[in-house]
């Protein structure tokens, strides 16, 4: 008979549970409703995986991200679990197919969207089936005191009182306050639950926060990476405009560096992010979009180059490195002009009420939707169209419409994401006349004909997929085929993409008369605030330790100093200073004796700790007593 420890290791392959793993299965499998706080690779994921491969009917996650979905359900899949996903990745003929199997069974673990849950067909198929178990990952988007409120997770209560049977609850989170964790347990209503933090200290982790102007930066930043070698990394940037930048600037240094954000294409992001994973490259320059859900233990390096909006998400990014516990580096740089960009954000995030108003006017205006009208209708929203026609920044209008959407009066997605779509711009006839296809161009037709009806009067959601399953061709064959069929006309191709949702709960009403509620507006305005004053005073305070103040903010105020960050280093004397560095100067002076420039990856062979070799290094550079260039060394002549 199976059992916990059993499935761990014929599943997952692991002889023994990580601390405070085990206790969470055992609670769950007794029917006890979990709260568990776990820092970013603690294992959350396995604690709700194992009980649900050992209850009898479907437990089913609610996860925020479609990404992050996908990566999870891939990995299950390849592990033999019958694992699946709803969401609007799917086309409408996947979605039928899949609720069906699982109506037939087929699934043991169902990852969805919480919007998912208010939708008729799905709650029609969670009152026909066992539902054992309802785990709610990121659950501190629950919170509207957290850095990732979502609306719908509200809801998440309404759909477990209405299936017949409640199924025990889970709820996971990475980082949380003891307010979010009041809001979890409030809103998701747990029944005396299991309660468990398994700590947030991670003392592998050496915080550090260096003073750059921004015209240092690049300099600093290459400076972090080339003193890594080899070893994977991510930087982490403020704008996909900087991301961009970065990556191009360690590129043109000979580094393997990618970029992710949410403007590059799907499948570009897809490759960037696998050949991260798998080595192929070294650095990923990205966005905040990037890291959730990924699985990559060997991260020796995390630079933010710009503040987060908080130490939640500073904290949840900095430790995706050393996830395996050997010594990884978590770098913010910063300087006094962060700070006036921090504060800034306060008014980005929550600009005031008459532009709020003015851009609910303007929406109206876009969409052609009357007053007194537009109820339960649904639109396509391009933000960069709808910026240039009204002179707007992207930013606010972002802002001001999930304030709207808080406030009940819209429902915005930013990401709806969408299935390609194909219809024929040629006639059946024409079709069969066309001799100038390339053989891979015949099979994609051939294959969208037998697949996909009313391809000649409408367009249809297609999986580039299965058509390359089917037409036996690899998937980056049949997405260049539909593009070189575009260009001949022969079809419209619209590529998969994510796209904005906008739709209107109400009535369009007078702009004069809308009212926002405080828990809308001012009092996650004043919430924001302190979190951005909180990650201010991070960056700005050179006198206590970097992990006590994280530790402290988490409510661990009883931590020791860590004895490794800048702030403990610095405490016990520059690393400059030492009896170490003297060997470091000898070796570098040894090393430069010939003349030549060297490469600063050569001083990776010097067996002294990287801060003493760092520090040493900073200090021969600022006496002039050698210099550095595109990531080389060499003495003066």
């Amino acid at each position: 008979m199976e059992n916990p420890h059993s499935i761990l290791k014929k599943v997952f392959g692991y002889d023994s549970f990580r601390p405070g793993q085990e206790d969470i299965v055992r609670r769950l499998l007794d029917g006890q409703d979990v709260l568990a706080v776990m820092p970013t690779g603690a294992g959350k994921s396995i604690c709700y995986q194992v009980p649900a491969l050992l209850l009898p009917g479907i437990t089913i996650v609610v996860s925020p991200l479609v990404s992050l979905m996908k990566d999870q359900v891939g990995a299950l899949v390849q592990a033999g679990v019958a694992a699946a996903f709803l969401n609007n990745s799917l086309t409408d003929n996947q979605k039928a197919l899949m609720l069906r199997r699982a109506r037939e069974g087929w699934y043991k673990i169902i990852y969805v969207a919480p919007e998912r849950l208010e939708m008729p067909g799905f709650q029609r198929f969670a009152q026909e089936k066992l539902i054992s178990m309802v785990t709610v990952d990121e659950a501190h988007c629950i919170s509207q005191w957290g850095q990732d409120f979502r609306p719908s997770y509200l809801r998440i209560k309404e759909f477990v009182d209405s299936l017949p049977n409640r199924p025990v609850v889970g709820a996971f989170t990475a980082t949380a306050t003891a307010r979010v964790r009041d809001d979890i347990r409030s809103h998701l209503e747990l029944h005396q639950p299991y309660e468990v933090t398994t700590g947030f200290d991670r003392p592998n982790l050496y915080f550090e926060t260096r003073r750059a102007l921004p015209s240092q930066k690049p300099k600093e930043l290459l400076d972090l990476v080339l003193r890594e070698g080899d070893n994977a990394g991510i930087v982490y940037c403020s704008t996909t405009k900087q991301v961009d930048e970065t990556a191009r600037l360690l590129q043109s240094r000979g580094i393997r560096a990618a970029a992710y954000h949410a403007k590059l294409d799907a499948e570009v992001r897809r490759k960037n992010q696998d050949d991260f994973l798998y080595d192929r490259v070294q650095i990923m320059v990205a966005t905040n979009a990037f890291g959730m859900g990924i699985d990559k233990p060997d991260v020796r390096t995390v630079i933010h180059t710009d503040c987060p909006d908080s130490l939640e998400a500073y904290f949840q990014e900095a430790g995706r490195a050393g996830r395996d516990g050997a010594k990884a580096y978590a770098v913010l740089l910063y300087n006094g002009a962060d700070s006036r960009k921090l504060a800034k954000r306060i008014d980005d995030n929550f600009p005031e009420k008459e532009y709020i108003r003015k851009v609910y006017e303007h929406l109206a205006y876009f969409f052609q939707v009357a007053e007194g009208y537009g109820e339960n209708i649904t639109f396509e929203f391009n933000i960069e169209k709808f910026c240039h026609t009204f002179k707007h920044f992207p930013l606010r209008v972002n802002s001001a419409l999930k304030i709207l959407d808080r406030a009940g009066y819209i429902d915005y997605a930013e990401e709806q994401d969408n299935a390609a779509r194909v219809m024929m711009t040629v006639t059946r006839d024409e079709l069969y006349r066309l001799t100038n296809n390339t053989p891979n161009e015949d099979k994609v037709i051939i294959t969208l004909l037998r697949s996909y009806g009313g391809l000649f009067s409408d367009f249809r959601f297609i999986d580039e997929g299965i058509v390359a399953q089917r037409a036996g061709l690899m998937q980056p064959q049949v997405h260049e085929a539909l593009k070189a069929l575009g260009r001949k006309r022969v079809l419209k191709f619209i590529p998969r993409r994510a796209t904005p949702v906008v739709r209107y709960r109400r009535r369009r009403e007078d702009p004069a008369r809308l009212v926002f509620p405080k828990d809308a507006y001012e009092e996650r305005r004043r919430q924001f605030a302190e979190r951005i004053g909180a990650m201010m005073r991070y960056a700005n305070n050179d006198d206590k330790c970097r992990s006590q103040q994280l530790l402290g903010y988490f409510g661990e105020d009883t931590a020791q100093p860590c004895g490794h960050c800048d702030v403990c280093l610095d405490s016990k004397g520059n690393p400059a200073d030492t009896a170490g560095a003297e060997k470091v100067k000898a070796e570098i002076e040894r090393l430069l004796g010939d003349g030549m420039r060297h490469h600063i990856t050569e001083l990776l062979g010097i067996k002294q700790p990287p801060e003493t070799v760092d520090a040493t290094l900073r200090r021969l550079i600022e006496e002039e007593h050698i210099y550095q260039e595109d990531g080389f060394i060499y003495k003066g002549h």
